[in-house]
């Protein structure tokens, strides 16, 4: 039987009920086996198993009544992806529900402790499962209670914001469940002692104002008269939903919780579970993004709306979103290099009005740029950006690329390394090693780091003085230097380049020959680098001198062969000896190399 929910005025819907009188309409209920041969334990009508297949693009068995898998490569609840378990107390003095009276639009609730009435469900415990495959958000449902009335209503709220705290196992007194506007309920409804369920969809309004989204075409109150409200329901239809009840036999309950369960198997009519394309129905429609970060169970009174709920089972923390992060941070080697490094991407833009990416450091994915100057990265998980990282929240599941702009003078890519988070995936490209190819899955993060080693130059620049170029230190040709393990000699204008070097090392720069005609004043000068270049991009420059050398010779002979002998004695105008005196003798020659400019003086002993 179909439900059709009022989308204006409270009304009841007791008309809708059949009573729990209908239930012996037939069905023949086995006590004493768990999950009927064929994997089927549901009957829409009658007692013949007539079970649905999984949702197209899914592989989750819904739709048949159990929590095992039938069919090889398929999911149920004993592998259901991102499987999460609510257990309530055990019904007694001990077990909290909501009172006076509590209604669905009710954000301002009472807890209370006792049993449940035994007109009202009393429930046990709930599983939530969700995945993203196939380009769709599927959320799969289920739930359990110890006693089989002959109809059921259960409400699964789905809230944004967490109401682990608010509503815990052991809350009573007031309570506020804390609502966002676009939260979801899934209201889950069967009679005729569990025939199909009707699966539907509400939204939390605060405003008519609210944008509305697809499949919801009206902001009003499904039966309030003021806002905030639930309204905007919506049927799911056999394309975006399916949902059975094990009303043909018990089913086991295979799921170990550390929390035996009160029966196991789990009889007829008390368990019931549902599949929905969230991206079908609406809930996540193209370029906007939402996520959800908790569920809980509760049971009505009756298929009527306004009736009242009563137990319910505390929320699980969940993550349901069709949005994942990306991360993309800059390293220099070394670290703290102060350089700008631009990048394109893929991701779009935010677009006015939406949810759509939120990144920080530059608001504008397409285009952005990092410095790893402050040489820190943010501390994780990362939640905002820094100088050397673009944070980029709410991208919605797809495939993008990230690519690393010109590399500055003095830098190489030295490495491009991804890593990723609950689900999604990051590479290097292996034809463009600048970029980063990332799929992005909801509630994943891929974080890609770009290590960019920065090298430096220098320049050595070599003059000496040399009258014939005029006065003053003159660019010298011809002089070898070694810097790195690299051999090179200055050209005409006394200048040699080294680059590729390393940034933050004490570099040895060496001269290893002088021109023709020089000494090497300094032999090696010890240089740290600190900024990339390369030389022809703001090396850094070091001198050095190199001193000209004159030879002299003094020569006596005396006129008359062996008349005379001499004796020749030359010194520095420190005093010191340039060489060894020569003499006495006739005729004597000293000669003296390699001389740097300065004021020598020879004496001549002419011994008759």
């Amino acid at each position: 039987m179909r439900i059709s929910y009022p989308k204006f005025t409270k009304r009841s819907w007791a008309a809708a009920v059949i009573t729990a009188v209908t239930l012996g309409f037939g069905l023949a209920i086995p006590a004493a086996s768990a999950d009927l041969p064929g994997g089927c334990d549901f009957a829409p009508t009658g007692t013949t198993p007539s079970c649905v297949g999984p949702l197209a693009g899914s592989t989750f068995e819904g739709g048949d009544g159990n929590l095992l898998v039938n069919t090889s490569g398929n999911t149920d609840w004993v592998n259901a992806p991102s499987r999460v378990v609510g257990i309530d107390k055990a019904s007694g003095t001990g077990d909290n529900a909501f009172g006076q009276g509590t209604k669905e639009d009710n954000p301002n609730v009472t807890l209370v402790t006792g049993s449940i009435p035994p007109n009202k469900s009393n429930l046990t415990r709930f599983y939530v499962g969700s995945e993203f495959v196939s380009g769709s958000n599927f959320l799969y449902l289920a739930w359990e209670r110890d006693n089989a009335l002959g109809n059921a209503n259960m409400d699964f709220e789905i809230n944004q914001v967490s109401q682990v705290n608010n509503l815990s196992a052991s809350t009573t007194g007031p309570v506020t469940i804390t609502r966002t506007p676009g939260d979801l309920l899934v209201t889950y409804d069967f009679n005729n002692g569990g025939g199909k369920p009707v699966i539907g969809l509400n939204r939390w309004l605060t405003s008519a104002t609210v944008p509305t989204v697809t499949g919801f075409t009206t902001n009003v109150c499904l039966s309030s008269n003021t806002f905030p409200c639930w309204g905007d329901h919506v049927d799911l239809n056999g394309t975006d939903s399916e949902g059975a009840v094990n009303n043909l036999d018990a089913v086991s309950d295979p799921i170990a919780t550390g929390q035996p369960l009160s029966e196991n198997p789990v009889p007829a009519l008390e368990f019931g579970e549902a599949a929905i394309n969230l991206t079908a129905a609406g809930v996540f429609p193209a370029g906007t993004c939402s996520a959800f970060g908790s569920v809980f169970l509760k049971s009505r009174s009756s298929s009527s709306f306004t009736s009242e709920v009563k137990d319910f089972v505390s929320p699980q923390p969940v993550n349901i979103s069709n949005c994942g992060t990306v991360n993309i941070i800059k390293h220099t080697d070394p670290r703290g290099i102060n350089q700008d490094f631009s990048y394109t991407s893929t991701i779009p833009n935010p677009a006015s009005g939406s949810n759509s990416p939120n990144c920080s450091t530059d608001p504008t994915p397409s285009s952005f740029t990092l410095n790893d100057k402050n040489g820190v990265d943010p501390s994780t998980p990362i939640t905002a950006g820094t100088l050397n990282t673009e944070h980029c929240a709410n991208v919605p599941a797809g495939s993008y690329t990230v690519t690393e702009g010109a590399e500055p003078a003095g830098f190489t890519l030295e490495s491009l390394h991804c890593t990723t988070d609950n689900g999604g995936s990051g590479s290097q490209n292996a034809t463009n090693p600048f970029q980063a190819d990332i799929t992005v899955t909801p509630g994943s993060t891929v974080t890609c780091t770009y290590t960019n080693q920065g090298s430096g130059a220098i320049q050595v620049n070599k003059t000496g003085k040399n009258l014939n170029l005029g006065t003053g230190p003159q660019p010298l040709a011809g002089a070898t230097f070694m810097v790195g393990g690299q051999s090179k000699t200055t050209d005409a204008s006394g200048t040699v380049c080294f680059e590729g070097l390393p940034l933050g090392t004490p570099i040895t720069v060496t001269e290893t020959a002088a021109p023709t005609g020089y000494a090497i004043d300094t032999a090696s000068k010890s240089v740290t680098l600190t900024t990339a270049a390369t030389c022809s991009s703001s090396p850094t420059q070091v001198n050095f001198t190199d001193t000209p050398l004159t030879d002299i010779s003094v020569h006596a002979q005396a006129e008359l062969a062996g008349a005379t002998h001499t004796t020749i004695s030359c010194v520095d105008s420190a005093g010191h000896k340039i060489t060894s005196d020569v003499g006495p003798g006739d005729p004597v020659t000293l000669t003296a190399n390699g001389l740097a400019p300065g004021t020598y003086t020879c004496t001549i002993t002419i011994d008759p």
